[in-house]
């Protein structure tokens, strides 16, 4: 009874190690023939607008990701597919796919950030946990509010 209730727990966990393994962040850019790039491509620049889960993208780095998108999709469209490629288109291709999924990876709205803080008055510190984008749009709103009180005249009180 024993063997037969540890061969079904090993078989159970031998069964859910694909399922835990694909909680790994999928790339954003990953496709090996055209069409499918091309899909990839117009999704990426999508959730690069506003409200997408690439906005908080900056300008600079949008067109970066353009440019990149760009050459990809020159090289898949004169080659078909990865697998009709050089070496050096190979190369090509590889490189400007990593720089895409560095640039949308540090800018992934959903990606969830934890960090250890010290509370006001207190030497415990505590975990605290929010997406990329909640932490970027309080970095922004932050910095608005000071900019907005910092042009205003401070009242003196008491004389």
């Amino acid at each position: 009874m024993k063997i037969a209730t540890l061969a079904i727990l090993l078989a159970a966990a031998l069964f859910a190690l694909p399922a835990l393994a694909a909680d790994k962040p999928e790339p954003a850019v990953n496709a090996d023939t055209n069409d499918a790039f091309q899909a990839v491509s117009a999704w990426v620049r999508k959730e690069m607008e506003p409200g997408g889960r690439y906005s908080y993208v900056s300008k600079s780095e949008r067109s970066r990701v353009d440019q990149r998108l760009d050459e990809m999709g020159a090289l898949l469209e004169k080659n078909g597919a990865v697998d009709n490629m050089g070496d050096a288109d190979k190369t090509v291709m590889f490189n400007s796919q990593e720089e895409v999924n560095a640039i949308l990876a540090r800018h992934d709205n959903d990606r969830v950030v934890c960090k250890n803080v010290m509370p006001v008055g207190s030497h415990i510190p505590v975990k605290q946990c929010m997406t990329a984008g909640e932490m970027e749009a309080r970095r922004r709103k932050d910095g608005d509010y000071l900019r907005r009180t910092q042009g205003s005249p401070q009242l003196k009180s008491g004389t």
